[in-house]
């Protein structure tokens, strides 16, 4: 991988891990919806083209969890 190309992955693994960190912020109101949106199609995209979730930094990651509240723990 040439330099320019090391630059653009470590650009877009910082945006996605931006849009997992305001999305699970904002998770279960409008404000979680955008990332969201963003994180599945980049997950769509990555697996069009023969990449794993681990490869765009979202292994383990189901945006489906920005849908829903967290639950809170009984204090």
């Amino acid at each position: 991988m040439d330099d320019r190309s090391q630059s653009y992955k470590i650009v877009l693994l910082a945006v996605l891990e931006l849009l997992k960190e305001q999305g699970r912020a904002g998770a279960g109101e409008m404000d979680g919806l955008n990332a969201y949106q963003a994180l599945s199609e980049a997950l769509a995209q990555a697996d069009a083209y023969g990449l794993t979730p681990g490869d765009i930094g979202l292994d383990g990651f189901d945006p489906d969890e920005l849908l829903r509240k967290p639950v809170k723990a009984a204090a």
